[in-house]
């Protein structure tokens, strides 16, 4: 006859046992007779209380002489008697409880489902010590095969094969290993679409999570697998995942603009791909000819992020709900799960992962069983994974040399040739950004690249149209006269013999000197073509530095009538820099204005920036060189200006 093993033997290496532990079956399942008697007495007890409520205030009313009241109080004390009788004829007529030697149920009140709770606690015990004691393959060796470990001048080549073997559909990546020493294969849009991961700390969870992103690199190429990272412990976890070929986005919590720019990207993607599957009249991206690659968002410490950016939740909500169809699929890692997720998004992460916690009721939360609560804090890596089927063991198989392996998955995307996936996202506008870019040319007229704007996801070339006329208004030493040489840098070239024939107009430089203003005229050598619907005249480009005294009405300069004649002609481009939006006079003259922010909110409304766009600029905006926005056509998009050393005989 084969003995029960006993509760309280030496436990096995590998496994935390405390009382807690041992009395966890017994605490957590108290007897059915002893439950159903607590139950029935509760139930009695919260509708007796309003009994003597009620009766307390009829003899009240009674007392008083308010019949009227009385005939409200009545039915309502009939009615909690009659609930009363009705419990205790309940309790009378229910069977005797089962035996608590049979299956127990319990039910996952997140997921909403019930299970029998086929594991027992030394079941449990066995499994995780199965996994403890047994030294595990490290990833290499599983992406590799069997007997293959640390030949990592072949690793490259096995990713190669695997990615031509791979189905755009699917997503498997090998994990860990089962207690049986099987691998755990994790394939997200089948099992998710959508993973809550959660861990206390030392629990392994930054090991976990990057472990499942080099797996999931190596097991599709960039051109069907992106990765966006969104590391809010301090970047340490993600900091080696950023080189990988396939992430097109990684952010930290040390960089909030970048977050709240990858937040927008991810909206923005998720908008792109609902029209990319409208247009081409199906259900989801699956079923697209050229579907787009498979984006997986990977997010550490999401309750630093509910708790830094709560405003921009929204974003990661809607990609939980339609990222399915949309193929894209949300990870979210958390040490604390309750209160931390909205009903919504955890309606729709079907799988849960949870390694080392402390409270029974997280573990409960993912697993629908407090198992997770036993794993030894000696063992990080150790974590039971629910798919819908209970919990299931598992040890997590980390890279070996995450680093090396890494330089294996570039240098598989290399031989087989692919192109490096665009951005989600990119960096805020830098500082100081050195010029760049070429001339192109637009109805006759050049586009001057003169810096970098901002949509606020990507940042892109910003070319001047020369084409109607500019306005820079900001106040001294704010970088309108970097700009003004700037242009003149850029258009002077074009008045040279080896000039591009596009360029048939004249240039002229204005600057305020010390008794007025002082101009240099440069002529083009391009003559002007015979077609030329300005009666044979050339087009002019007029650089004015400081011309509000010249836009003032009342002013006696010689330029200042010219200057009015140039604004009405239409074979005329006039760029010019003031103070203030007053001395413009006539608005409507502007195509465009370029307005450099000084701090001061009132200022800078006056000016013209609208108040939402106000609200997104950061703090130094107001004090970076070169920092403006462009106001045009109803659009205000932040403008960096290239670095330019200004040198005092520049014209």
């Amino acid at each position: 006859m084969t003995k029960a093993p006993s509760l309280t033997a030496a436990p096995p290496a590998g496994v935390k046992v405390g009382p807690e532990t041992l009395n966890e079956t017994e605490n957590d399942h108290p007897h059915p007779a002893n439950k159903g008697r607590t139950q029935v007495f509760l139930t009695l007890v919260a509708q007796t209380a309003p009994v003597l409520a009620q009766a307390g205030m009829i003899w009240y009313v009674v007392a008083q002489g308010r019949w009227m009241l009385l005939l409200f109080l009545l039915p309502s004390l009939t009615g909690t008697l009659a609930m009363v009788l009705l419990s205790l004829l309940r309790a009378h007529r229910q069977p005797p409880s089962a035996s608590p030697a049979r299956a127990q149920v319990e039910y996952n009140t997140a997921s909403g489902r019930a299970f029998p709770s086929t594991t027992t606690e030394d079941q449990i015990r066995q499994e995780m010590t199965q996994l403890a004691s047994y030294p595990g393959p490290q990833l290499e060796s599983r992406l590799l095969g069997s007997g293959a470990s640390g030949a990592h001048g072949q690793l490259w080549q096995s990713i190669v094969h695997t990615w031509l073997a791979a189905s755009g559909s699917t997503a498997p990546a090998v994990i860990g290993i089962r207690p049986d020493h099987s691998p755990l294969v994790i394939d997200l849009p089948s099992d998710g679409p959508h993973a809550l991961v959660a861990g206390t700390t030392g629990s392994g969870k930054s090991v976990f999570l990057q472990t499942w992103c080099l797996a999931l690199a190596a097991s599709q190429p960039p051109d069907r697998l992106n990765l966006v990272l969104l590391d809010f412990k301090g970047g340490a976890g993600f900091g080696l995942l950023a080189r990988l070929p396939h992430t097109v986005g990684c952010v930290t919590n040390l960089d909030l603009d970048r977050a709240v720019r990858a937040l927008n990207g991810l909206q923005r993607e998720l908008e792109r791909r609902q029209r990319l599957v409208a247009g081409a009249g199906v259900e989801n991206t699956a079923l697209m000819a050229d579907p787009p690659a498979r984006l997986v968002v990977v997010i550490d410490e999401f309750q630093a992020l509910r708790q830094l950016l709560p405003d921009y939740l929204d974003r990661l909500t809607s990609l939980a709900s339609q990222g399915r169809s949309l193929g894209m699929n949300l990870v979210a890692c958390t040490q604390q799960t309750m209160g931390q997720v909205s009903a919504q998004m955890r309606a729709n992460m079907n799988l849960g992962i949870c390694l080392r916690v402390r409270d029974p009721l997280q573990s409960r939360e993912l697993l629908g069983s407090s198992c997770a609560t036993a794993i030894d804090p000696a063992c990080p890596g150790q974590g039971f994974l629910e798919r819908g089927r209970g919990p299931q063991a598992f040890r997590t198989c980390p890279a070996a040399d995450p680093q090396a392996l890494i330089d294996q998955i570039i240098k598989a995307s290399r031989f087989c040739g692919s192109r490096p996936p665009a951005p989600l996202f990119s960096p805020p506008l830098p500082e100081h950004d050195p010029a760049y870019g070429q001339i192109l040319w637009q109805s006759g007229w050049p586009l001057i690249p003169l810096g970098r704007i901002d949509d606020g996801v990507l940042l892109h070339l910003y070319r001047l149209p020369l084409k109607g006329h500019t306005a820079l208004i900001g106040t001294r030493g704010r970088g309108k006269s970097n700009l003004l040489a700037l242009l003149a840098r850029s258009l002077l070239p074009l008045m040279k013999p080896e000039a591009r024939p596009e360029s048939s107009f004249d240039l002229r430089i204005t600057r305020r000197t010390g008794h007025g203003y002082s101009s240099r005229d440069f002529t083009g050598t391009v003559p002007a073509p015979p077609h030329s619907r300005q009666n044979s005249k050339r087009r002019l480009v007029w650089i004015l530095d400081d011309a509000q005294d010249l836009l003032d009405p009342l002013s006696r300069d010689p330029l200042a009538p010219l200057l009015q004649e140039a604004l009405g002609q239409e074979g005329t481009s006039v760029v010019l820099a003031v103070d203030t939006t007053s001395a413009l006079r006539r608005l409507e003259r502007f195509s465009r204005r370029l307005v450099f922010p000084c701090g001061e909110r009132g200022a800078d409304l006056a000016a013209g920036i609208p108040a939402d766009q106000l609200a997104t600029l950061s703090s130094r905006a107001g004090t970076i060189p070169g920092r403006c926005l462009v106001l045009e056509a109803g659009l205000a998009i932040p403008l960096q200006v290239f670095s330019l050393a200004v040198k005092q005989t520049d014209p």
